[in-house]
């Protein structure tokens, strides 16, 4: 398990920047740096190297509109950087059908495995410490509009925190979609969707209705035997750190992980150098079962210095059937 609290965000690029920094990349770019065309204001079609793109953040994808989201994804890279399992699958006795895969890899799906299970909690809707009214809902894929492909939005969000080098234990960015599918939409995953305009948490710039501020994940930590024990990735949005958005993605991740039949979750790493996240899941009652010194080569940290990483387990049978409020579903429908 990885939380990411502290990354720092670049400042959205306006589309004349984006041409800018692209036409003067060198032409000896990576394979991957294939051109699409954006109508800019003025009558030509500026190339836009794509390879670029992907590494920059989610608020700079949102101002292209290209015309074809297939295109797109069959010429940005053909790489994938997440292992795939034989998807063998375990029935357990809720239903409840686990890959055989672990927190580290899998199938690329759609996020909604099994999500006839969470109808009467998906979406949840709540309201930030700022009073902005937010859900917590499944990954909206639209094939032929990457501005409203949250698909999009969760791989540059993870390959931000990524880069960030504090928070996941990953080094290589994801540099496809179907690779960061294999291992955030495997299973079961939702994002945090703002359902009004407002602001970030500085108050310096809007953000506007549908924006993805934060995204998390459930599936198992491991395969067969284990796999009732789940795993779950957190990410918010950094321009929009200390609302609350850990903490409502904390309590739906409860929530629906034990109505998906899971019977405890157990996170490898969360990491001694992230306060944020050990303070979050300590508050919510899970408990640290597990140290492992010298366990990651982090961003930020001194030479040669590894940071200590804690492994928090919480028993998902003791949580009350109506956490949230909301009573359990009668046979899982």
């Amino acid at each position: 398990m990885m939380m990411m609290l502290r990354t720092t965000c670049a400042t959205p690029h306006p589309m004349r920047l984006i041409v800018r920094q692209n036409l003067n990349r060198p032409r000896s770019a990576p394979a991957a740096a294939h051109h699409f065309y954006h109508r800019s204001q003025t009558t030509r079609h500026e190339p836009i190297d794509a390879h670029y793109l992907q590494r920059n953040s989610y608020a700079a994808l949102r101002q292209l509109r290209p015309t074809s989201y297939r295109w797109i994804t069959e010429h940005i890279s053909t790489a994938s950087s997440t292992v795939t399992a034989n998807p063998a699958d375990h029935k357990h006795s809720s239903g409840a059908q686990r890959a055989f895969t672990t927190a580290y890899g899998g199938t690329p799906g759609d996020g909604k495995h099994n999500h006839h299970l969470l109808a009467h909690l998906i979406p949840h809707k709540s309201n930030l410490k700022d009073g902005r009214r937010v859900e917590v809902d499944f990954f909206r894929h639209s094939p032929n509009d990457i501005e409203e492909d949250e698909w999009f939005a969760g791989m540059a969000l993870m390959n931000l925190v990524i880069r960030e080098g504090r928070s996941w234990p990953f080094e290589e960015e994801f540099s496809s979609v179907d690779g960061w599918r294999g291992y955030f939409l495997s299973h079961t995953a939702f994002v945090v969707r703002a359902l009004d305009n407002g602001m970030d948490a500085a108050k310096r710039n809007s953000s506007s209705q549908g924006e993805v501020l934060g995204c998390f994940y459930i599936k198992p930590n491991f395969p067969g035997r284990c796999s009732h024990v789940c795993n779950g990735g957190f990410i918010t949005a950094p321009r929009f750190r200390g609302l609350g958005i850990g903490r409502l993605m904390g309590k739906v991740f409860l929530r629906a992980a034990k109505d998906l039949g899971y019977k405890s979750s157990y996170f490898n790493l969360v990491f001694e150098s992230n306060p944020g996240s050990v303070n979050l899941w300590e508050s919510l009652n899970f408990k640290r079962v597990a140290t492992l010194e010298n366990a990651a080569r982090l961003e930020g940290l001194d030479e040669g210095e590894l940071d200590t990483a804690f492994g928090y387990r919480y028993d998902l049978e003791k949580l009350p059937e109506d956490y949230l409020g909301i009573q359990p579903a009668s046979d899982g429908k």
